[in-house]
């Protein structure tokens, strides 16, 4: 992982865990990291960010009942993940 990546995963499991279990799509996340990371990722850049965290096990989607958007959520492995970086 890049340096840039890992600010960008770090932004995404800090917001993800000031939602203290609750859920964000991917637009949320995008609009309310913008401050942690210089310059903001790209829609690109996070997508890719996130199927990483994914493929880790860091966060768990879930897709919306009626508009089947994936929606994220931080697991104790994401939370144990952030508390090391």
């Amino acid at each position: 992982m890049t340096t840039r990546e890992l600010t960008i995963i770090k932004a995404v499991l800090d917001y993800l865990h000031s939602l203290d279990g609750g859920q964000a799509d991917e637009f949320l996340i995008h609009r309310d990291i913008y401050q942690a990371t210089d310059p903001v990722p790209s829609a690109a850049e996070l997508k890719a960010v996130l199927a990483q965290c994914d493929a880790m096990r860091w966060i768990t989607g879930v897709p919306a009942k009626f508009t089947r958007k994936m929606k994220w959520n931080l697991n104790d492995a994401g939370e144990a993940a952030r508390l090391e970086m």
